[in-house]
């Protein structure tokens, strides 16, 4: 979606989703992470909400493919900047800097930061929008009377500034919309005198993400309020309760110790205008545990990245309420030590997980596109699953789903690719083979893979020419071209 913005267009699409033959063949032309567009039958609309792409949109216009790989990064610096502010405001400089760093040592944040989701992003916006509304106005007009520091900002800039960050935080994450409502409580709490200036400031800032939104929406679904997720009978139950209150308990203690427990301290330690802050990020966090409470549970324990703004807003709270207390005992130098020992802590747990290893793991997308692009002709159709992205994206070839393709027309398909003036390949990761060979078992004589592929990159993934096949089978000898990994 960010290439198709960068480059002026609404939403991929292919020309073969309406020219191929073979059954339901825009489902088959839809890459990963998207569905055949319900408006137009040549294209593809994502899954996800197209917001994120949005803000990628001009770093791909600026850097190319590699651009997306920058929003994330950039969001993950402003979100332990924005812990910083938070914990400041609370419990002083030691606060903010202890939450700073437990935020970019946090397991879940360093396994995010560096892949192109809207994770981070999500996260980074919405505390970001906190970090604006809890700063404290001139005039005197704010009840934040009371805390450690107070940063200076003019109304009706702040209200404004937030409402602008929170319509981009829905563009990105619209399930999370009620999180607007904290919001604006608290920069109605922070101005009573000017509640309904503060309204109206917030409400304009927030208006231009929401109907980029509603807009986008009605041409990617075809309802303002359409997504690509489906029924939403089917990913929300109240019987997925159980099994996602333990996967969150277990998952944040795994990760992040059971430090965050002392958030729920923070309204009883703090008074004020601390204990107002205190009081809002306990409500952003319950509203973001409590909406995915209902979804579909994952196993994975990544899938705490979808609970990641909670997780944030819990480590600055227990920051702040452990920086107080120590500063109570006359013990500040313990926040030290103990933020030192977090921080090893998450940052040997992120290692565990394979955080620092995922530049190796993902980069074979990029490395076999570059593959693609730089060795298969330009008409070269790719019949793959996990690596459809990178076809589409970054080697710039079109990509067949074989998942979604009907299991008697694999060899028609490519029959019929070739006839059509296109040179058909199967690109398969080393994982995909065998259950392609299920699939296509009995039905075909190519899905059996009974010849070598053209080229075998590093062992992960192979590309195989279907030409290849007929002179394999009759003595022709031919070796497979062993291609090393990028480094």
């Amino acid at each position: 979606m960010a290439d198709a913005f960068a480059h002026g267009r609404w939403q991929p699409a292919s020309a073969l989703a309406t020219e191929a033959p073979w059954p339901d063949a825009s489902r088959t032309l839809a890459p990963g992470g998207f569905i055949p567009s319900p408006v137009r039958p040549d294209a593809a609309s994502p899954i996800c909400a197209p917001g994120v792409s949005v803000l990628m949109a001009p770093l791909v216009a600026i850097r190319g493919p590699d651009g997306l790989f920058a929003l994330s990064p950039i969001a993950g610096a402003a979100l332990v900047w924005c812990a910083f502010l938070l914990a400041r405001r609370m419990g002083g400089g030691l606060a903010g800097s202890m939450a700073a760093i437990l935020t970019a040592t946090s397991p879940i944040v360093l396994f995010q930061v560096v892949q192109p989701m809207n994770d981070v992003v999500t996260a980074a916006l919405w505390l970001a929008a906190l970090a604006v509304v809890t700063t404290e106005r001139r005039g005197g007009s704010s009840t934040f009377a009371q805390g450690a520091t107070a940063d200076k900002l003019d109304p009706p800039w702040a209200p404004f500034v937030a409402g602008l960050l929170t319509g981009l935080a829905i563009l990105v994450r619209p399930n999370l919309a009620p999180l607007a409502l904290v919001v604006l409580g608290v920069a109605l709490v922070v101005d009573r005198v000017h509640a309904r200036r503060t309204a109206l400031a917030f409400t304009i800032g927030a208006l231009p993400g929401i109907a980029l939104l509603l807009a986008l929406n009605q041409v990617l679904y075809g309802r303002p309020l359409g997504s690509g997720y489906g029924d939403a009978a089917v990913l929300f139950d109240v019987g997925f309760v159980p099994a996602n209150a333990a996967n969150f308990v277990r998952r944040v203690y795994e990760t992040q110790t059971p430090f965050p427990l002392l958030a729920l301290l923070a309204p009883i330690v703090f008074a004020g205008r601390a204990r107002q802050i205190a009081w809002s990020l306990l409500a952003a966090a319950a509203i973001v545990i409590g909406f995915y409470l209902f979804y579909r549970p994952y196993p994975e324990w990544w899938y705490l990245r979808f609970q990641l703004p909670a997780v944030v807003c819990l480590v600055v709270l227990a920051s702040a309420v452990a920086a107080h207390l120590a500063r109570r005992a006359r013990m500040g130098g313990v926040i030290a030590i103990v933020t030192v020992v977090l921080a090893i802590a998450g940052t040997r747990a992120a290692g565990a997980r394979q955080a620092f290893d995922l530049q190796r793991l993902e980069g074979r997308y990029r490395d076999t596109a570059a593959l693609v692009h730089d060795r298969l002709p330009d008409n070269a159709v790719l019949i793959t699953v996990w690596q459809s992205g990178g076809m589409r994206f970054h080697a710039g070839r079109e990509a067949v789903l074989w998942d979604a393709l009907d299991p008697a027309w694999l060899d028609r398909a490519i029959d019929w690719l070739r006839e059509s003036g296109r040179a058909p390949y199967l690109l398969l990761e080393r994982r995909e083979e065998a259950e392609f060979r299920t699939r296509f078992r009995g039905t075909s004589t190519l899905g059996a893979l009974d010849w070598p592929p053209r080229f075998d990159l590093a062992r992960q993934a192979r590309i195989y020419d279907p030409a290849d096949r007929a002179r394999y089978l009759a003595g022709e000898p031919y070796a497979t071209e062993n291609i090393s990994r990028r480094r």
